[in-house]
């Protein structure tokens, strides 16, 4: 059996449960940690198994904790672009997406309205995802009425006239 490598927890177990409750995405992190610092399990092998990850995760994990402790354990590096579309732009676009009279008959009028007024160039699928994840609309949807027409026309026509008859 592999000798275990010699770490020294320096958080107490109730402060590392706290940091558990207030983290639920790092919880196998933490629970590494509470089994080190209870003795429990030393070995990378038994970590691995008794967290349900590969041992290269925890290796990864200890290494961290070992050169900037909790910190650098539990510091999120994933990357991706900066939003294209910005909070200004997101504004104009609620307030498009829920104009009546002016609003978009397409994700493609949507996409080109995007180039045109701020420069942005997306694809038509992130638009597509974009528009029904933020805002869960779906311009290509048949309207409930026509959006020009007159109310006092529609009562007018549905009101019955005296003495009329149906057959």
């Amino acid at each position: 059996m592999a000798k275990g490598l010699n770490i020294i927890v320096t958080e107490s177990v109730k402060d590392l449960k706290s940091i558990q409750r207030l983290k639920p995405s790092y919880y196998s992190r933490i629970q590494m940690l509470l089994l080190i610092k209870e003795g429990v399990i030393i070995t990378k092998d038994g970590l691995a198994q008794a967290l349900n990850v590969s041992n290269k995760s925890v290796h990864v994990w200890r290494t961290k904790y070992i050169q900037g402790g909790l910190d650098l354990l539990l510091e999120d590096n994933r990357g991706g672009k900066p939003a294209q579309i910005t909070e200004q732009v997101y504004k104009k676009l609620d307030a498009r997406l829920n104009n009546s009279k002016e609003g978009f008959k397409s994700f493609i009028e949507i996409q080109q309205w995007l180039k045109e007024n701020f420069g942005i160039e997306m694809q038509y699928h992130a638009v597509n995802k974009y528009i029904k994840r933020k805002f869960g609309a779906r311009p290509k949807v048949a309207r409930k009425s026509h959006i020009n027409k007159d109310d006092n026309a529609a009562a007018l026509f549905k009101k019955t006239t005296t003495g009329a008859k149906t057959y």
